[in-house]
């Protein structure tokens, strides 16, 4: 008898033990249900520079890589992730969506789904610009840098067309270098850069679109006042040559002059300024040396040959440039931001006549730092990987 009382009591214990142990199970789905599209607070802080103080906040997280972003006129941001996904990200509730019709990228390496751009006539025509890892179907190890627009109609891209494609004889097994910003000048032309791919002395060469930057209309066609338009032996569409593996370009707002940066070896990072025609010198000249230690040339100037505005050296990674052209950081207006994916830093340019005048750490991000953009509302957007996600800085009044 008192075996049978045990034998219940036993019984109702593990029958007590399941239920608490479903009820949890059932707590912890439904908390991940309810939060499963809430945005995680990676980035909360307080930061003080010399001219202006802000809030750090988390604007939206779930990505891989975010590589390119760029604002609607209705101030939702469209946003590349190297892993050949288009999101747009609601900028009420932040609500993202993944946009559909995105061309086919070759996803290894460095390359991907890259940057992406609207036109500067967008809420007339709806026009969307996407620059990706392009492969040939025949041999999908080869890979080159393409750019595709397309009209967004809802959350879907119709109407593709291409818009820059190399010959397939440059392609290559390469997955480095692929360059990569697109931006647009005033009169409407597009200008992008192309890495050296791995192969340095390419760069040098006028018949080849590597370590170069590129100006076409916006339809793809080649402006007639193109640097290398009348010389049979030279790629149409090159503006400058002699550039490693860029992967910032910004317009001043006021000079309209067309800033670029672009990464060194060990060594040597870059900002440019862009002028037409000109030889900015890779591999003739540089600052830097072969990853290895061993040196690439003697030589930092040479005749013809264009020097930086600034370089780092160390390598910092410069990626993703802007121009500060908000209204609500005053101290910063006009000055260049710039990205540093080596240092996981954001670092602050005030640039006079041509020259950098100061330069100042404003944020160490503990992440690699791919791109930064000013937002319409004024405030400061930057793609961070790792966990892949975008912040936000908000000023403080001091």
């Amino acid at each position: 008898m008192a075996l049978h009382f045990v034998d219940i009591a036993v019984q109702k214990l593990i029958n007590n033990h399941f239920k608490l142990l479903f009820l949890l199970i059932l707590i912890f789905f439904n908390f991940e249900l309810v939060h499963a599209n809430e945005i995680q607070n990676w980035d909360d802080s307080i930061e003080k520079t010399k001219k202006e103080t802000f809030q750090v906040e988390t604007y939206v997280d779930g990505f891989d890589i975010p590589w390119g972003m760029t604002f609607l006129p209705n101030k939702n941001l469209i946003l590349s992730d190297r892993n050949g996904d288009l999101w747009k990200v609601n900028y009420n509730n932040r609500k993202k969506t993944k946009i559909n019709g995105v061309p086919e990228v070759r996803y290894s390496g460095q390359g991907g789904l890259l940057d992406v751009q609207i036109h500067p006539d967008f809420i007339n025509n709806n026009y969307i610009y996407i620059g990706f890892t392009d492969f040939l179907q025949k041999k999908k190890k080869r890979t080159f840098t393409s750019i595709v627009r397309a009209t967004l109609k809802n959350n879907n891209l119709i109407n593709h067309k291409t818009i820059y494609k190399a010959d397939d004889k440059f392609y290559s097994n390469r997955s480095i270098h692929y360059g990569m910003r697109i931006v647009f000048d005033k009169k409407g032309y597009l200008y992008f850069p192309i890495g050296d791919r791995g192969d340095r002395d390419q760069a040098q060469l006028l018949n080849t679109p590597n370590g170069k930057i590129h100006r076409l209309k916006d339809d793809g066609s080649i402006p007639k006042d193109n640097p290398f338009i009348n010389n049979d032996n030279a790629i149409k569409s090159i503006w400058t040559y002699g550039n490693r593996n860029p992967q910032g370009l910004a317009i001043h707002p006021t000079s309209l002059m067309i800033f670029e940066t672009e990464h060194g070896p060990r060594g040597g990072d870059e900002l440019n300024i862009l002028s037409s025609g000109k030889n900015y010198g890779w591999p003739e000249i540089t600052y830097g040396k072969n990853y290895s230690g061993t040196t690439i040339t003697k030589h930092t100037h040479k005749k013809g040959m264009e020097q930086p505005v600034i370089h780092w050296t160390p390598s910092i990674a410069v990626c993703g440039i802007d121009f500060y052209d908000g209204k609500i950081f005053k101290n910063w207006e006009n000055n260049l931001l710039v990205t540093s994916l080596k240092f996981e830093n954001l670092y602050r340019l005030e640039i006079k006549n041509n020259e950098v005048i100061e330069q100042e750490l404003v944020y160490h991000a503990g992440s690699r730092v791919r791109d930064v953009e000013t937002g319409p509302d004024g405030y400061i957007y930057l793609a961070l990987e790792e966990p892949g996600r975008i912040i936000r800085f908000i000023p403080i009044n001091n």
